[in-house]
This record gives C-alpha cells, structure tokens and sequence, in this order.
C-alpha cells in the first residue's frame, strides 16, 4: 500500500564495520608500539577489501615507526650482560614499574617496561606488565570520561552502546603531520581526514586538538634542531617566526616549547607534572617559567573545562587552580569536586589561590580536603616548597 521500503546493503555494511573494527584495534596495538599485533590487523583489512587506500597507509606508517623503534632500540642496547646482570636490572627496573603503578603514574610505568624489552625482548613477566598497565590506563579513561562527561561535552556513544574514549589516536595523529608537512591541507587531504573520523568517530573539536598537538609538537622539534648547538642565529630565528605563523603558535605555546627544549638540554628528567589553572595570562606564564625552570613539567590552562580535557589523558601530580573564572561558568570547586571524585586521582594534592581572601570559603574547602590556600600573586619559594613537601610525603 505504502510501497516497498529502499533495501540497505548489508553486505557492504558489514565489511565497513569489520574494518573498522580492524582499524581501530590496529591503533590501539600501534599506540603501545605492538608493531606486530597492529600488522596483523591491516592483514585481516585486506582480506576483506584489498584496495584499501587507509590501510595501506596505516600499514605504511606502522613499518616506519617499527624500524624507527628498531634501530633505536639497537642504539640504546647497552653493552652485553652476563645472564646475573640482566635479571638483576630487569627486577630493579620492573620495582620501579611497580612503585609508578602503585602511585598511579602509569606513564612512568610503561617506560620503565620499555626499557626491560631493551634487556630481553621476550620477558613475559613485563608483557604481563604492560598489559596490567594498559588496562588500569584505560580504566583510568573510562572512568575520567564518565565523571567529566557531565561537564564537559557529551561523550560519543558507539553502535555496542558502549561509551567510547578519545585521547588522541595515534594514526589520526600521523596523518595529521604528514597532511601539514607543508604547512596546508589540500582539499584531498582533507576529505581523507574526514573519512578517518568518520571511522574512529573521532569529533570535529578532538580533530582540532589533535591539530593543535600536531602544530606544537613540530614546533617543538624545529626548537631542538635550532638549539642543537647552543645559539640562535638570526636566519634560525627568521626561520622560527616563519614557522609560528604557518602553524598559528601562540606567545603561551612557544613559551613552552621553549621551555621542553631547553629541560631536554640538561638531560634532567622532570620531577613532577604541575597542572596549572588560572584565567590570569601574566600570572599563569610567570608561574609556569619559574617551574619549568626547575625541571618541573608545567600543563597551564586558562579555564576548568580545558583542565578537564588534559586530565582524562594525563595523571599530574599536583592541582593548583584559581577558584573564580570570569570567562566560565566552572570554578575551582568544580575542578577539586570531579578531581576527587576519580578513584585514580583521589590522591592528588590539590591547591587553591585566588585575590581575594575569604577565611569562611579557605575553612570550608579545608573540610573538604583541601590541601593548601595562596593568595595572589603566588609567593613561588612558598610554593615550591609546599610542592617539594607533598611530594616527599607521597
């Protein structure tokens, strides 16, 4: 009566979700630099379409970092241990692992994993152990992504019904640097890239992140380059300018470049990661400077929402946040409530500052777990003290 109704070609929609499927599990091997287990999965890919113009460039990219991973590794492979040597530093390097995961800091972990695979390759104990990792990783993800959910913007939900979790993928992210490997996207590149967030589901706002990571991050090698020995030229620095503006770096971006570059150059690993959130620009950078220049890694963002977005990624050990935003609806509370509210960060020491001095809201926060109160301007020796304190107490 009404006609027949269009039929949907199943078929084709079946392959597109099985390679999908592939895709994605493809980038998560990739992500923890399981060259091999992602291969397998473009494999599996070209079983069902051959001529898959994605794939064979994922494929592509994968052999690169797996040579690039390979040829470093035999770099770094230190001179030959006897069999005593090398389970003596496998264990000290897995208890360090250990203590990383116990205080949550599952980034310091896989390196410490990492550099046991550089010993023995086929050490089961530490496959054991990146799995372990990878999972509390991703539990911290899930977990992050639903708390914050609520305030940040809503979280995609795939065709399982299941809640999915962005950080940034890693194969998005390679194509994002060879698409701006000439400082534009062409109209091609960019019909590709939409077709790759289509598959990952990945949004409009988490492309531009991406981009923006893309930018920084080859800023921040062109900075290494410049500074290999020592001096700035004025073509380097011609050169440097040319770069800010192809990639849009703000005076705040190439500060911290800036600043990653020259801690690499005294090859002191950082001491902790500070996350910083103040609306105050002068106030965020000068804390930021006098940080950086003491080996602490610095995270600084404008407002609550933005800290929310590095804090689903990232595990920093310390807060210290503003309380009142004038540009957000979100305040300090805000922060300290969900922070507290993440099972993984609970034990995080947590700051306020702010201008104005209300004993009422300093005592209130207190009950609530505050850790300390500063006034502003920020006495940064207090600071780093408080900091160096907490973080002894850890």
């Amino acid at each position: 009566m009404f006609g027949s109704k269009p039929q949907v070609n199943t078929k084709a929609q079946e392959q597109k979700e099985k390679i999908s499927k592939h895709l994605r599990a493809a980038d998560e091997f990739f992500r923890y630099n399981r060259f091999e287990e992602a291969l397998t999965q473009i494999d599996f890919v070209f079983l069902i379409d051959p001529k898959n113009a994605l794939a064979r460039s994922f494929k592509e990219r994968i052999i690169m970092m797996q040579k690039r991973a390979q040829g470093a590794s035999a770099k770094e492979n230190p001179v030959a241990m006897s069999e005593e040597q090398k389970q003596s530093a496998v264990a000290q390097l897995l208890a360090s692992a250990d203590e990383m995961i116990r205080n949550k800091d599952y980034k310091r972990a896989l390196n410490y994993v990492a550099d046991v695979y550089k010993i023995e390759p086929q050490n089961y104990f530490a496959k054991s152990y990146s799995d372990r990792i990878d999972m509390l990783m991703q539990q911290h993800q899930q977990e992050a992504a639903k708390i914050l959910s609520s305030t940040t913007s809503p979280s995609h939900t795939d065709q399982t019904g299941q809640q999915s979790v962005h950080g940034a993928f890693f194969m998005y992210r390679e194509l994002m640097k060879e698409v701006w490997f000439d400082g534009k996207v062409t109209p091609e590149e960019e019909q590709e890239l939409k077709r790759v967030r289509d598959i990952f589901n990945i949004t409009n706002k988490e492309h531009f992140e991406i981009e923006r990571e893309v930018k920084t991050e080859a800023y921040i090698e062109a900075l290494h380059l410049a500074w290999k020995d020592g001096v700035l030229t004025q073509n380097e620095r011609q050169v440097l300018e040319l770069m800010r503006q192809k990639y849009g770096i703000s005076s705040d971006e190439h500060q911290l470049a800036e600043s990653k570059v020259q801690e690499a150059k005294k090859g002191t690993p950082t001491k902790a990661t500070i996350l910083i959130v103040d609306e105050d620009k002068d106030h965020r950078t000068g804390l930021t400077t006098y940080f950086t220049e003491r080996n602490y890694q610095i995270f600084a963002a404008a407002n609550v929402e933005e800290a929310f977005r590095y804090m689903v990624k990232q595990f920093p050990n310390i807060v210290l946040t503003d309380i009142i935003f004038f540009s957000s609806k979100l305040d300090g509370f805000s922060l300290f409530e969900k922070t507290k509210e993440l099972s993984t960060m609970q034990h995080i020491p947590f700051f306020f500052m702010s201008k104005k001095r209300d004993e009422k809201i300093i005592r209130a926060a207190m009950r609530m777990g505050l850790d300390l109160y500063f006034s502003k301007p920020v006495d940064q020796e207090l600071l780093l003290a408080a900091i160096e304190g907490k973080l002894r107490v850890k």
